[in-house]
């Protein structure tokens, strides 16, 4: 996976994958003892 491109995942009309992320944003602040905020991407395909 060399020379990856990625873009932030639209996740807008995905409420069960926001909560989701939500949630672990929550469980790690409460772990660590300090805000975290999590960023969604995805790959984009390959070119050959």
């Amino acid at each position: 996976m060399l020379d990856s491109s990625f873009k932030i995942a639209e996740l807008g009309d995905r409420a069960d994958a926001l909560e989701a992320i939500r949630k672990l944003e929550q469980k790690l602040t409460e772990q660590i003892g300090s805000p975290i905020s999590l960023i969604a991407y995805e790959s984009e395909p390959e070119e050959s």
